[in-house]
């Protein structure tokens, strides 16, 4: 992952940073995640972490099971996240609104890399 800042001045940027802003302004958010044409954004604070499309090689949907009490009842609650990981290491797990934001994202993963391996890890 590399990382980005949305907060410095545009003057004292390089052409490929501009590019950069610019192709994360116009991709498509799916929760914190942006969806680029060659890249894949995550927004946190005012930090943006950016990775190729290409350059991932595994992605999978992690769900937590985090063990909830309510006022009536106890419960489980599910928490969505994608993984993002190149052939030696994870490179980011980013939390996720849902199943259908993680479904999402996963698909369009899937269309800009054909070749990336797809799973599922529960924990």
């Amino acid at each position: 992952m590399k990382y980005i800042s949305i907060t410095t001045p545009a003057l004292e940027e390089a052409p490929d940073l501009k590019a950069l802003k610019n192709e994360y302004k116009t991709a498509r958010k799916v929760g914190r995640i942006a969806l680029g044409t060659e890249h894949l954004f995550s927004k946190k604070w005012l930090t943006v972490k950016y990775v190729q499309y290409k350059e991932i090689y595994r992605v999978f949907r992690r769900v937590e099971c985090v063990d909830m009490k309510m006022c009536c009842a106890n419960g489980q609650l599910q928490l969505e996240n994608i993984v993002l990981c190149n052939k030696k290491e994870e490179l980011i797990q980013i939390d996720l609104p849902g199943l259908k934001a993680a479904e999402a994202v996963i698909e369009e993963i899937k269309k800009n890399n054909p070749d990336v391996k797809i799973g599922i890890k529960k924990s």
